[in-house]
């Protein structure tokens, strides 16, 4: 075998292998969890479809400017690094970078279902005009969406007022 088609094997091996390697891990929500929260939050899947994926994408893996909100890496504890992500920003960091103090964290944690709701009602959907424009249950209804695809243990009632600052967020 000539040294020429030796490499050509190799780098058709790793090529594929790598082409599989990402077909394997999609980005965002999992099918079953995606079809999970249909199940579970069917009002919530309307207002995510309706309201998040033209940003977010339809499993929430994210587009363009608007980060993952589903699944591996999604949803992390503070906010993330804007320098490793190429200094990509969403309209809502850079609304909040403009109102917090220096030094301050540029949003509170996702800890809880409440933390995620306080977050999402207060600074989506974008653009600007559009911030809090849904109403208190829509916002509960695709956060009992989005956590019950990201594979968070909601309770059998769904996510309330009530309850939400007891149902934490899955790392």
């Amino acid at each position: 075998m000539s040294l020429r088609s030796c490499l050509f094997g190799c780098l058709t091996m790793l090529t594929t292998a790598g082409l599989a390697a990402c077909s394997a891990t999609p980005l965002g929500a999992t099918e079953t969890g995606i079809q999970a929260a249909r199940q579970k939050a069917p009002e919530g899947s309307g207002v995510f479809e309706r309201e998040c994926a033209s940003c977010h994408g339809k499993r929430g893996e994210g587009l363009s400017a608007a980060p993952s909100i589903i699944g591996a890496g999604a949803l992390p504890t503070y906010a993330r690094d804007r320098s490793t992500q190429g200094n990509v920003a969403t309209q809502a960091e850079n609304q909040q970078d403009n109102l917090r103090p220096p030094g301050q964290q540029t949003r509170q944690p996702f800890r809880t279902a409440q933390d995620l709701f306080d977050f999402v009602s207060q600074w989506m959907p974008l653009p600007q005009a559009r911030v809090g424009s849904l109403k208190p249950e829509e916002y509960w209804a695709v956060v009992n969406f989005i956590l019950t695809a990201h594979g968070v243990a909601v309770p059998p009632e769904g996510i309330t007022a009530a309850n939400a600052k007891s149902v934490v967020i899955a790392r």
